[in-house]
Formats: C-alpha cells, structure tokens, sequence
C-alpha cells in the first residue's frame, strides 16, 4: 500500500485516522428517523427556534424502540444526519428558487435535462452524492 493513500483502515491521505462514526443508514432507519421527528412536532416538542432540549435523547429512545437492536445514538449519528439534511434542504430550496431549469415531478421527483443535472451538480457538490438518477 502506498504511504500517501487512503485505506479500509480508516487513514486519511495524511496518516491520520478519519472519524469512525461515520455510519451508512438504511431507508428503514432515515424513514423511521422522520416519522420519530413527526411525532415530537405534533407533541409540541418544536418551538420557534428549533426542538426544545432534550428531544435528541427522545429521538435516540424512540430509535430504540421502533428498531431493537440498533447501534443508533443521538451524538454523532442522529446530529449527523440532521446536519446532512439541513445542507441538503438549502441546496435545493436554492435550486429550485435559482429558475435553474428543474421542477418536480408528480412523485416528488426533480426533473430537468442531463446537461442541466450537470451543471447543477457541479455548483451544489453535496447534492450529485446524495441523488440517484434514474
């Protein structure tokens, strides 16, 4: 292996070791995730300025009941998968307010050319891994 690359060990280019939180999630884990956060803003645990404290705590629970056995915890995963969400929601809130040449399908679906996704990804680069296209 070579000093300067990056391996299935965890090490970044330069030799230090990357954060092993880092965790793939299912859909079944993100989807229950949402519903979680659903249920807490119809409990009143959302106020004008984000969740009350203490909601990451209700998240992690409910993560454990809707899914024994999980290896899910409020820090770093669920803040992490927030964080992701909240950068993607601003990329395509500015997307769509840009008049960048996409719209939605009636599946919830961006719809635009090829060459438009292009260029759209080459401005938003946390959106071109995050999408699949079909």
């Amino acid at each position: 292996m070579e000093s300067g690359s990056s391996s299935s060990l965890g090490l970044k280019k330069n030799g230090k070791k990357t954060d092993r939180n880092c965790r793939a999630w299912t859909a079944i884990e993100e989807r229950a995730l949402v519903d979680l956060m659903k249920d807490l803003v119809t409990n009143g645990w959302k106020s004008e300025n984000g969740f009350k404290p203490g909601y990451l705590q209700k998240l992690e629970a409910g993560m454990m009941r809707m899914l024994p056995g999980t290896d899910i915890r409020a820090v770093p995963h669920i803040t992490s998968r927030i964080t992701m969400w909240k950068k993607f929601h601003g990329s395509l809130q500015t997307m769509l307010t840009s008049n960048s040449g996409i719209g939605f399908t009636a599946t919830h679906m961006i719809d635009c050319h090829n060459d438009t996704w292009a260029r759209i990804v080459k401005m938003f680069k946390n959106v071109g891994k995050n999408v699949d296209v079909i």
